[in-house]
Parts: structure tokens; sequence; C-alpha cells
């Protein structure tokens, strides 16, 4: 015979009440901050069916001029989805020298399980948003960058999941 339990109002409110976990979310809807600075990162739907971009987020961080944008597009050369932090970058036609100049920080951003420890890829659309973000690099680049120049702390290259929005 199954053993039914009967919960109580109260443990019911207190399950409603618990915090959304990352894997109830998916990465288009995720933010994520980093510890020290607070920087935060907004991730939302790419721009369309045809486009190249997988994902695309703000990244707004206390203290500097402005958000900025980034994007990631999968690099079917390598085999991986490259993020790209950018700051008002032409539209349009546009050269490789341009994009190198008005972009802060470019690699693969990876997914961290903080329970098992598991590393992979960035997620794409759709896909749930892993427990935290890795940016190899981004906090010594940011830091180079006139953006980071004017902060007395850089972000590091940790982002924890932090809530589900629209």
């Amino acid at each position: 015979m199954l053993g039914l339990r009967i919960v109580s109002g109260t443990a019911i409110s207190i399950l409603l009440a618990q915090p959304l976990m990352a894997a109830d979310c998916p990465i288009e809807r995720a933010s994520y901050m980093e510890a020290e600075t607070k920087a935060q990162l907004r991730f939302r739907a790419a721009s369309g069916e045809n486009t190249p971009v997988s994902n695309g987020f703000t990244l707004v961080i206390k203290g500097a001029a402005k958000p900025l944008d980034g994007h990631v597009i999968y690099d079917a050369e390598i085999e991986r989805p490259v993020a790209m932090i950018m700051n008002n970058c032409p539209e349009g036609d546009v050269t490789g020298a341009d994009l190198a100049a008005c972009t802060i920080w470019k690699g693969i951003i990876y997914g961290v399980d903080k329970v098992t420890g598991h590393v992979d890829l960035l997620p794409p659309e759709g896909t749930s948003a892993p427990d935290s973000l890795l940016f190899p690099g981004f906090g010594p680049a940011y830091a180079q960058s006139e953006f980071g120049k004017m902060l007395e702390t850089a972000p590091w290259d940790v982002f924890e999941y932090k809530g589900c929005g629209s």
C-alpha cells in the first residue's frame, strides 16, 4: 500500500516561498550576479529566428558609465559558443578591426553546476540556466577597458544565478 502524507497549508506555503532554482529557469530569462562588485548579467531572447546569435545579455556594473551589450554566437570552426561584450559597435558592414576596437571581452562562457561540479558550455535558448557562469579572463579584460579604469574594483570571472526575469 502506498503511504500518503498529508501536507499542511503551512508546509505548502513554505515550499511555494522557496527561491526559484536555476534549473527551473530558461537561460534567456536568467539573471546572474558577480559577488564582489555586484555586477549583473541579464539574459534575454536572441533577436530572431534567422540570427546567428544563440544568446543575448546585458552587463550592468554599478558605477560604470552605462550597461554593455553582449551576445553569443556559435563558432562552427572551434565548435564552441563564443561570447562578446561590446560597447558602441558599428552596425552593418564592419571589419574585424572595427569589432576588435569596440569589444571589451571575447571568450567562451561556461556553465557550472554547483552540486555536481560539472562544467559545460553555455546552453542555448530554451534550456535550463546553469547555477553559475564562468567568463575566463573577463575581470582583467574589463579592468583594462575604458569602463574598468573608472572603477575601484573590477568584477571577477564568476557570476552566480540570482533569478528568473520576464
